[in-house]
């Protein structure tokens, strides 16, 4: 009843749609075999399926199927061990099966944009966690769009208002986008930064 609910709901949306309904962690490493890359961009998994279950899943899909963004669903309270575990693991959000249609359908759209979707009091915990494990291109892979083309500015020397200037932003949401792709990035000053953007060509 839950996966036609949701189903039904992602389906409503004009910007998503679900390609794919698995019932078990079998099921699901089977149906990602056998195309060349991920059939979806987003993925819910749920914690307690079937075996293999979802924190066993979590390290085998980030190794083989790094692109494909993972959203944990699930009835398990979301505190700070668990979320440490799932961010560790690879997960890029978590949102409980109790929560609103809408908190789930802005999680879903945050991390296909490349953003991290965790509950806000443990944000900011689960950026240092992530980083702490996470390979370059897997970091890299946290940007979204505009963060993207805001670090290729940053790496031609422009301030932030220059940046602001440029794309219709506040000087304020600039830096806060800085600081979110210092984070995501692992990274601790401009230089580094900098270098990060000319190793992976950005």
């Amino acid at each position: 009843m839950l996966m036609q609910s949701l189903t039904l709901l992602l389906n409503e949306q004009p910007d998503l749609m679900v390609v794919g309904q698995l019932r078990s962690g079998t099921d699901l490493l089977a149906w990602l075999s056998v195309a060349a890359t991920p059939p979806a961009d987003v993925l819910l998994l749920d914690l307690h399926l079937p075996p293999p279950d979802g924190l066993t899943l979590l390290p085998q899909l980030r190794q083989q199927w790094p692109q494909l963004k993972i959203l944990i669903l699930s009835t398990a309270a979301a505190g700070t061990e668990l979320i440490d575990r799932i961010a560790t693991a690879g997960a890029r959000g978590f949102v409980s099966k109790s929560a609103d249609a809408e908190i789930l359908l802005t999680a879903i759209r945050a991390i296909q944009r490349g953003e991290l979707a965790f509950p806000p009091r443990l944000q900011q915990a689960t950026l240092l966690t992530v980083g702490a494990t996470a390979e370059p291109s897997l970091r890299l892979q946290r940007l979204s769009k505009r963060e993207r083309e805001i670090v290729r500015l940053i790496r031609t020397g422009l301030t932030s208002r220059v940046i602001a200037d440029q794309l219709s932003l506040s000087e304020l949401t600039v830096a806060t986008h800085r600081r979110n792709i210092m984070y995501k990035l692992e990274l601790q000053n401009l230089a580094s930064l900098v270098q990060f953007a000319i190793d992976h060509g950005l």
